[in-house]
């Protein structure tokens, strides 16, 4: 089933930090024949046959949403490839057949969950909708679309495959309705009414976390997770609301799910509208190819491989080539370094400043996104240089590839040394073996683990960074004088103040210094009310998304999670004293009818922080889980012994002494200091240095003198 962890349903493993499942109720269910099986089948492509009609008639009629909008805009962010949306369609097919074995045989959402995955669709006229893949080799670099890290299922982590699942989905029909309704049966708060009731605008800044804390966070999501939102013919996005109001149902996308604005809305009501514009994710293939729940994917690789700098397919790796030196393509402004122009994206309103391209769509959400972007960037040149002058004789591919498993091996040592002990805390790090070796390597990699991303990671625990974001970014000058205060809603696709003289070293300086906001349930009207907004009259609110998201996904509740994270079930409010503050308890019991309803986003971000770390314990719990994956399911992770790819003793020392207080000084425009710790503020213990200061030690590339590529 794709939701054991460990495919053996093993108990938890306490000492890796991996979650584990126990295996799935036995359900019963009438025998279904091969004939049955098939006819559901056959249904199924009449369905989708059906549907694309609809649509083209959707298409025709205008139905689609508005250029210029925030929901343009928030679909914009989610690009989608023509590849991802004919496996959409596939997917589509098994959805529909399944729908159609419920509808029948009139089976509990109980029997479609669980017992209806016993189907095979590999005996029935949907075979071909079934994914295949070729037998693989080891080899000593990474392919671009994570397929064959693990030799033996080489789609796991592979772009464009399911989201696991940790816990089974709670669909309200069992395996396709969003969960819309509690344990007894009574509606869920509208989305936007637990936004607005719970997630209030409180200014609670961290006294030790930097704004680093949140974008390194960010940057990382994108390495990781990109969910795709469906769409309409064409690509085109999907409207489910007219005039505030919701399209009447005959006209109405299938994976329209609309948020329900309520009547006193301290924002919307003020236009009149009670519809925010929502469409589900995309289906996803299901890895088992058989009968069941709906599923969610994953479009980029679901390895910390820095996808989000080299692309998760081969053609977006090859489009970001220079083939010159092993460098990745760039333009030079001034003499300096900056990502290619991508005109075709967005340009500034002179239509003489282009935005960025990258590996990951999403480069030009915002300023501070695209700053990181351009320093890995720099960083792959800047190493491909310094390899090239170390071993004249090595080809370009062999320059690219060498520079990117070095960039790679930062990111991941950045993360497990820097980032993730300010996040789940030094003592959850050392329990679970994430904390890097001091010297030698490790022994870690489980061929039987899935280390490709769990759903509830992508849909609601690592979405805790919104929480952290700030209404202005800062740029500070090289006294400490602020030179951008940039209003956070009105900075969405449109990074051109980094072209301008001295603004990458202001980012810099404002993300190092800047202190983040405290990761609780109080978050900015910048991304409440006005998300995406820019000059309209109207944004989105993107807290009412992510609970609107999981509850497309079919996420369990919050209570199935702190119970699956070793918490105690809560059977009244009061169990919850443990974990949240007496207001944050009172105000849930106020829009859940039951503590047996909590979405987990809201619970998760109700917590109080574990000690040490800035997480509550289930998403902890649930972001260690991921990263726990992420170190023992990788082959190629640059601690590893004994793999095709595994770093010699003298190279592995030298990664370790890298850090991203030493990245960014390596590759600003002119920043002469940094503390040696980014993602805490400065202090008397993390006092700002000079760059060249041995407190901030450099790699010696040296170390890769007569490395043997693995390629010519």
């Amino acid at each position: 089933m794709t939701y054991l962890l460990n495919q053996n349903g093993q108990a938890p493993r306490s000492s890796s930090g991996v979650l584990s499942a126990p295996p799935p109720p036995r359900v019963e269910i009438p025998q279904l024949s091969n004939r049955q099986l098939n006819q559901a089948g056959k249904k199924a492509i009449q369905a989708v046959e059906d549907r694309i009609v609809f649509l083209h008639e959707l298409f025709k009629t205008g139905i689609t949403v508005q250029p210029g909008t925030a929901a343009a805009w928030h679909q914009e962010f989610f690009p989608t490839t023509n590849q991802t949306l004919a496996q959409g369609d596939e997917a589509q097919k098994s959805i529909e057949a399944t729908s159609a074995l419920v509808n029948e045989f009139n089976l509990s959402p109980e029997q479609g969950t669980f017992a209806l995955p016993r189907f095979s669709l590999l005996s029935t006229v949907l075979a071909d909708t079934c994914p295949r893949f070729s037998n693989c080799a080891p080899t000593k670099y990474r392919f671009p679309d994570g397929s064959c890290n693990n030799l033996e299922r080489p789609d796991w982590g592979m772009a464009g495959t399911a989201l696991q699942r940790i816990l089974p989905p709670k669909y309200a029909d069992g395996v396709n309705a969003p969960r819309t309704h509690g344990a007894n049966g009574i509606e869920l708060p509208s989305s936007r009414l637990v936004s607005t009731r719970f997630m209030q605008d409180v200014e609670r800044s961290s006294s030790n976390f930097t704004m680093m804390v949140t974008q390194w966070g960010q940057f990382l999501d994108h390495d990781l997770t990109h969910t795709p939102i469906s769409r309409g013919e064409g690509g085109a996005g999907i409207s489910c609301c007219q005039d505030g109001q919701m399209i009447p149902e005959r006209f109405r996308h299938p994976d329209c799910f609309p948020i329900l604005l309520p009547r006193r809305d301290p924002v919307f009501s003020t236009f009149g509208d009670r519809c925010m514009e929502f469409a589900r994710s995309l289906p996803a293939p299901r890895p088992e190819c058989n009968f069941g729940p709906r599923e969610q994917m994953n479009q980029i690789t679901g390895y910390l491989d820095g996808s989000n700098i080299y692309g998760s397919r081969f053609d977006t790796a090859r489009n970001l080539r220079f083939f010159r030196g092993g460098e990745m393509r760039a333009q030079n402004v001034r003499g300096r370094t900056y990502l290619p122009a991508n005109p075709n994206e967005c340009t500034d309103r002179t239509n003489t400043l282009a935005c960025f391209e990258a590996g990951d769509g999403r480069v030009n959400e915002q300023v501070n996104l695209a700053l990181i972007h351009t320093i890995w960037l720099r960083e792959h040149n800047r190493i491909a240089r310094i390899l090239n002058q170390l071993n004249p004789n090595w080809s370009d591919e062999a320059l690219y590839q060498e520079a990117k498993r070095i960039v790679i091996a930062e990111i991941q040592h950045i993360t497990y040394n820097e980032f993730l002990p300010v996040l789940l805390g030094q003592e959850y790090m050392d329990k679970s073996s994430l904390t890097p070796r001091d010297r030698g390597w490790s022994r870690l990699y489980d061929p039987n683990l899935n280390g490709g991303i769990t759903n509830v990671f992508a849909t609601a625990a690592y979405r805790y960074g919104h929480s952290q974001l700030q209404s202005f970014l800062h740029g500070y000058g090289r006294f400490g004088n602020i030179r951008a205060n940039l209003e956070l809603s009105k900075q969405h696709f449109a990074p051109f103040i980094l072209y301008n003289e001295g603004a990458v070293d202001d980012f810099i300086r404002g993300l190092s210094a800047q202190p983040s906001q405290e990761v609780d349930r109080f978050f900015s009207k910048q991304i409440t009310d006005h998300l995406f907004q820019g000059e309209l009259d109207l944004g989105l609110d993107l807290v009412a998304l992510n609970i609107q998201r999981g509850r497309d996904h079919g996420l369990p509740p919050y209570n199935d999670w702190r119970e699956g994270c070793g918490l105690p079930r809560a059977r009244i409010w009061a169990d919850l004293e443990s974990e949240m503050d007496p207001s944050t308890i009172r105000i849930l019991s106020t829009l859940y009818n039951s503590v047996e309803d909590i979405d987990l986003y809201a619970g998760g971000v109700g917590e109080r922080p574990k000690p040490g770390a800035a997480l509550g314990p289930t998403f902890v719990c649930l972001v260690g889980d991921q990263f726990a994956r992420l170190r023992r399911a990788d082959r190629f992770f640059y601690e590893e012994a004994n793999q095709p790819s595994t770093f010699s003793e003298r190279q592995l020392q030298e990664i370790r002494r890298t850090s991203l207080a030493r990245v960014l000084c390596d590759n600003s425009d002119d920043i002469a200091l940094m503390q040696p710790l980014a993602f805490i503020q400065p202090s008397f213990l993390n006092q700002r240095v000079a760059c060249r200061s041995q407190s901030i030690p450099s790699m010696d590339l040296r170390a890769w003198i007569n490395e043997r590529p693995g390629v010519n």
